[in-house]
């Protein structure tokens, strides 16, 4: 049975393929039917890492707080999906995690803000990323108590007594009636908030493998044919989940911020995997920040499996219709963080490069440098000589011009503690070299610094890649790291704790110091240096 496609969605997707030039919306949609028959038994409309950018981002990759003339934007997202559901009983929405974290809304008014945005937002399901750990699990206990029309799903949690999260309402799948058919949706949740976020160590987690294993057959005895698989684990394990376990049709995942489709490094939309048994998975992602909303048309023949597919993730840009409740308590929320934006804390006068929550992760970045200049700065009465921080907590550049508050606190949500420890220069060696251990040598493990400087070689494996690394004092003079000396770092307590796998950095001696929040930190040095110079670059050089 072919199921109509909504026109808004058919208008995309004959955009992107730029084969409909003159033609009326009809022949459009004809020809597009054809093109990538699509019969749609199941539409499947998704998004990942929305960070709290609900307003949307702009064309500098900044996040807004005015969603009419920005990209992106869940009024947008809400609207699009409304739209596919009235017109067809196929469809199902779905969000892989990561709602929590990244503007300025979420660090003023934290979770309970995006509770009230959920009970606007049409998703069918979502599951649990990483940052919902950040406030701590009795935050997230309460968040999850809050009203919300969709399930969070989260198959492979399992909470040990003494977890504010062991009564919380997170079932492992839920099953929907789409288009006549039983559609199987499990929830995978990001299982490495003990070692990445702030969990407590009473949260608990099951091996991904058999938690599939073990659910998909629970369905398969309730008669479901087509399954869904929901995560918060990153494409490359998404991948390799997919070829390692039979009766999962589909996967929607997120973690890696990976965009999919024409130009990517990550390939195709959708990847398309092979089970063990032989049957095509599809895996999609939709990068992140609200920009994009996944579109993903499957046919199943009457066995379940999947026939044919086709979509893209599709750019959702200011023309688009805007939902109107949810506008207005962005707008809402918007003017309550006026004073934010108002107050200004200092001035950049030179225009930064590649920068933010992107940029960091694979490059020194202007916000790092100039955040571990405050750092060490702020260190510098305790005796410091270098600064540390990981690129992971760098959430959105600080941009050139007048720098508000709000500026500073979409950058650095976090309000992480500044600590200074002394450190071997083994120690931070090892650091560096778990800082370029991950793919490509980049990712939030990266470590943006002052006083030091390393040079990477990213051809080579992983725990050898750095080739050079000196201790530089204020006078530019360098000198290698000596593996035996001490040296007074100063660090987060992200790092300080041994977060995202730092372990090393868990061995510190403790220097006695105030320990106030990076945001303070960084006040006080715009305060005191403003307008800032070009920082002293060529800290990571990259071979």
């Amino acid at each position: 049975m072919i199921r109509h496609i909504p026109a808004t969605l058919i208008t995309w997707f004959c955009s992107a393929l730029l084969v409909c030039g003159a033609l009326t919306l009809a022949a459009c949609a004809s020809h597009h039917v054809r093109r990538l028959n699509m019969k749609a038994d199941l539409l499947i409309l998704h998004a990942n890492d929305t960070h709290s950018y609900i307003a949307g981002i702009d064309e500098d990759g900044y996040p807004c707080t005015n969603d009419s003339l920005c990209k992106g934007g869940l009024a947008r997202m809400a609207a699009a999906i409304k739209e596919a559901k009235a017109q067809g009983d196929n469809v199902l929405a779905l969000d892989a995690g990561d709602m929590f974290t990244g503007t300025v809304f979420y660090s003023v008014s934290k979770w309970p803000l995006l509770a009230k945005v959920n009970e606007l937002m049409p998703w069918d399901a979502a599951t649990l990323g990483n940052h919902e750990w950040d406030e701590g699990c009795t935050q997230l206990a309460a968040y999850l108590a809050a009203k919300r029309p969709f399930p969070m799903l989260a198959a492979n949690l399992k909470p040990e007594k003494n977890c504010p999260l062991l009564h919380s309402d997170t079932p492992p799948y839920t099953v929907r009636e789409i288009g006549g058919h039983k559609v199987g949706v499990i929830g995978l949740c990001n299982d490495e908030v003990l070692g990445i976020s702030s969990a407590c160590p009473k949260t608990k987690f099951i091996d991904r493998l058999n938690t599939v294993r073990t659910v998909v057959r629970e369905l398969e005895d309730q008669g479901v044919k087509r399954i869904v698989l929901l995560t918060h684990i990153g494409l490359p394990a998404d991948r390799q989940l997919a070829r390692s376990v039979d009766g999962v049709d589909i996967i929607v995942g997120g973690h890696t911020h990976s965009y999919l489709g024409p130009g990517s490094k990550d390939g195709p939309y959708p990847v398309v995997e092979k089970s063990p048994s032989g049957h095509p998975v599809l895996v999609v992602t939709a990068k992140w920040a609200t920009q994009y909303l996944g579109v993903l048309a499957c046919n199943f023949d009457r066995d379940g499996l999947l026939t044919s597919w086709s979509g893209q993730a599709r750019e959702l840009v200011p023309s688009d219709p805007r939902d109107s409740k949810l506008s207005a308590m962005v707008a809402k929320h918007a003017a309550a963080l006026n004073v934010y934006r108002a107050q200004k804390v200092g001035h950049l006068d030179y225009a930064p490069g590649p920068d933010g929550l992107e940029g960091c992760r694979a490059h020194e970045c202007p916000t790092g440098d100039i955040m571990t200049d405050a750092m060490l700065n702020y260190g510098l009465r305790y005796g410091a000589h270098m600064a540390l921080l990981n690129s992971g907590a760098v959430r959105a550049a600080i941009p050139a011009g007048d720098i508000s508050r709000g500026d500073v606190l979409t950058a650095f949500p976090f309000g992480t503690r500044i600590q200074v420890r002394e450190y071997t220069g083994k120690q931070v060696w090892e650091a560096l070299e778990h800082g370029m251990a991950g793919e490509g040598a980049r990712g939030p493990q990266t470590l943006q610094t002052a006083g030091l400087r390393y040079v990477v070689d990213t051809s080579r494996p992983s725990g050898k890649r750095i080739l050079k690394a000196e201790a530089v004092d204020k006078n530019g003079y360098a000198m290698p790291l000596r593996p035996r000396e001490w040296y007074r770092v100063v660090v987060t307590s992200f790092l300080s704790q041994g977060w995202d796998y730092f372990h090393m950095l868990t061995k510190g001696r403790v220097v006695t110091s105030p320990e106030p929040k990076d945001v303070d930190v960084l006040y006080d040095y715009l305060a005191g240096h403003s307008p800032l110079p070009p920082p002293f670059t060529g800290r990571i050089v990259r071979k």
